[in-house]
């Protein structure tokens, strides 16, 4: 768990990585934004979760067998999440699509999943994506690890809204 006090006022910002992108995939990780901290969780697939790609093992570095080995089990994650998103009505990601679909496989969450970038509405798409691309360089974090995609999106807000309002302060 890492703790962002400076960042506390953001809303919940959540991220999975997963076996592929087939319809047959299932959330391997989860990165969770909430209360100024970050949670993350290599999560154990569940029996009848077989499918696998190893061009997105290339890309999230996590293998299989050591998602077996390590990971929660979804009951134990549902229960821990259920906790944590106590009152919690709205999430933001970077793909609200995929991650509602990921979430729907650990359970029913009465949860809504919106675009991170609606945080930052006066941003253009172009500038949230060469913002949220440099996180990872400037804090030397890693991209498609769920925890570190949700880290660089908390950085990506507070930047955003720090030029915004030193924007204001110049008119």
């Amino acid at each position: 768990m890492l703790r962002l006090g400076h960042l506390v006022n953001l809303p919940p910002i959540l991220d999975f990585e997963a076996s592929s992108l087939s319809d047959c995939s299932y959330p391997i990780s989860a990165g969770l934004f909430i209360k100024g901290e970050i949670k993350y969780w290599i999560i154990k697939p569940e029996p009848e979760w077989i499918d696998w790609s190893l061009s997105s093992q290339a890309i999230h570095g996590l293998k299989r067998s050591y998602i077996e080995e390590v990971g929660i089990s979804v009951a134990d994650l549902r229960l821990e999440l259920e906790k944590l998103l106590i009152g919690v009505d709205t999430i933001y990601s970077d793909n609200p699509e995929w991650e509602l679909r990921w979430l729907s496989h650990l359970g029913k969450f009465k949860i809504e999943i919106l675009d991170v970038k609606e945080l930052a509405s006066n941003t253009s798409h172009e500038t949230w994506r060469k913002t949220f691309e440099s996180q990872f360089r400037v804090h030397d974090i890693i991209p498609h690890r769920a925890d570190h995609d949700v880290l660089a999106m908390c950085f990506t807000l507070h930047e955003l809204k720090s030029i915004e309002i030193c924007k204001n302060l110049r008119e």
